[in-house]
């Protein structure tokens, strides 16, 4: 089961390289973004950016999805190459009419947002960048069925630099404000494209199979409500942070959204990416189910406490980012935000049962219902009690879709998970950062100091409370003795790894 686990973890490790190459330069940025936006353009920037979200979740329809299932199942084995032929070749397809529609619906959209000029040159960049971003998505997707996980972390950090080193000099020389952003994002998108094309093509034989495309179809679409389902659940706040207060206030809340990112950069993306292909691999073999009760309980210890550092050192992670004042009130949200994402982390591995056995309707069922939620409350309650609001009722929308998803999940496949050892692991979270809130009057290094201490007493408190197996007690012990010197490092490397690097 360990090993399992330790498989798990390399591959899980290697897609946060690139999860992190992927996602970084919203953080890397940021700097560059407080310094030259203000914040009434950086909220307009958000919008923008989730409006690309929404449109590449519509648009490539499922297939991005549909490529893992089918690339892997054994009765398609022998048609990897034709499959990846037909799903590329609908999604370009896709692609031509979004371009015919999108142009069409810019101007109208761009007068909706608010004003026309603000708006309509940068939703024009955004046709384009989804056009291209659907084609990348597959052939990474493509990259992730094969478990090519290494050769998927270079192509992404190549896209981190271009994307980072574009948009620096978009922004900062030719001073083209949140369209200098979106043009980076294109430049990034045609290069990461560019690259993976040659090796692609040589993966495709140039038969189209009808058959497929539907099964792939029948398989993708129930998928694109629960990702828009998903997305809405996500950044629906900021379209109604627009319309109902400003873009001022959205601007806060979309730094707030950022900073918390980053642990769904580091941990639950990584996850998201690993979770499924090595899911459907054990599926059906002796212990799969042990292994996802473990996934589960591992998986949610290292999100409490990932989420548990972030929120104790929120304001300070928010000075460090920016320089202006004025986005300082961001830091509020933070803590809140980032425990809506570990219940995110959670529901992905409640909602396994559904993927297992082909039951994908409910997961867009669950995840519309979320949505609706997140957005009912929000009408209700933001207007009055603003960002914090948004944020409470994202935690309230997530803790829902993680609930409902094990419960109507273990239906169709009973996983019996560790539900005291998960309860006791949110209580002990988010009672350490009530008290990291009694540090904030103290001078600025003693509360550094007594907030860092909290961070490291978090493992140490459940061994106490004999949270961990004895298994689990001697494989960390032997994890130190390997690991202690660093002479061996890189040997040690090598050996864990080689499985990883075989498959390149």
């Amino acid at each position: 089961m360990l090993d399992k686990f330790k498989y798990f973890l390399k591959h899980s490790f290697i897609y946060s390289i690139s999860n992190v190459a992927t996602k970084a330069s919203g953080i890397i940025l940021l700097p560059i973004y407080t310094s030259y936006f203000t914040v009434e353009e950086f909220g307009r920037l958000g919008l923008v950016l989730a409006i690309i979200t929404i449109m590449i979740q519509i648009v490539v329809l499922g297939q991005n999805q549909s490529i893992l299932k089918f690339n892997n199942q054994i009765e398609y084995i022998d048609k990897k190459k034709s499959i990846l032929f037909t799903l590329t070749l609908f999604v370009i397809f896709s692609a031509l009419v979004f371009i015919v529609i999108g142009e069409f619906a810019a101007p109208w959209l761009a007068k909706i947002l608010g004003n026309y000029n603000d708006y309509y040159s940068s939703l024009r960049i955004a046709i384009y960048i989804v056009v291209v971003s659907i084609i990348t998505n597959v052939f990474q997707n493509k990259l992730r069925a094969d478990e090519k996980s290494v050769s998927f972390t270079v192509i992404s950090l190549i896209k981190l630099f271009v994307l980072i080193a574009a948009t620096v000099y978009l922004v900062t020389s030719l001073e083209l404000g949140i369209n200098g952003v979106l043009y980076g994002q294109l430049i990034s998108e045609m290069v990461t494209l560019i690259i993976l094309t040659p090796f692609m093509l040589k993966l495709m034989e140039h038969r189209f199979e009808k058959n497929i495309l539907a099964a792939s179809l029948k398989f993708g679409l129930p998928l694109i409500f629960s990702a828009l389902s998903m997305t809405l659940l996500n950044i629906s706040d900021r379209f109604l942070i627009k319309f109902l207060a400003n873009e001022e206030v959205l601007g806060l809340y979309e730094l707030g959204y950022r900073v918390a990112g980053i642990l769904n950069m580091f941990l639950i993306m990584p996850l998201s990416l690993t979770l499924l292909p090595i899911a459907y691999k054990i599926y059906k073999q002796p212990g799969d189910k042990e292994y996802y009760k473990k996934i589960m309980t591992y998986v949610t210890y290292v999100l409490i406490w990932g989420a548990l550092f972030l929120s104790v050192f929120s304001r300070e992670i928010v000075t460090l980012f920016s320089s202006n004042i004025s986005f300082l009130p961001a830091y509020e949200v933070v803590p809140i935000i980032l425990f809506s994402y570990v219940f995110f982390g959670m529901s992905m591995i409640s909602s396994l049962g559904f993927y297992l056995v082909g039951k994908t309707a409910y997961v867009a069922i669950i995840t519309i219902v979320s949505a609706l939620l997140n957005i009912g409350l929000n009408l209700l309650l933001l207007p009055k009690y603003g960002i914090m609001a948004a944020a409470i009722n994202t935690l309230v929308s997530f803790l829902f879709l993680y609930i409902v998803s094990l419960i109507v999940s273990n239906h169709f496949y009973r996983i019996f998970y560790e539900h005291k050892k998960l309860i006791l692991l949110v209580i002990l979270g988010v009672l350490l950062f009530f008290v990291s809130t009694l540090f904030n009057s103290m001078t600025f290094y003693l509360n550094l100091v007594l907030k860092f201490a909290l961070v490291v007493i978090y493992p140490i408190i459940l061994f106490i409370g004999s949270f961990y197996e004895a298994s689990e007690i001697k494989l960390v012990k032997g994890l130190i003795r390997k690991w202690r010197n660093p002479a061996d490092w890189l040997e040690n490397f090598k050996k864990e790894n080689t499985d990883i690097f075989n498959k390149l």
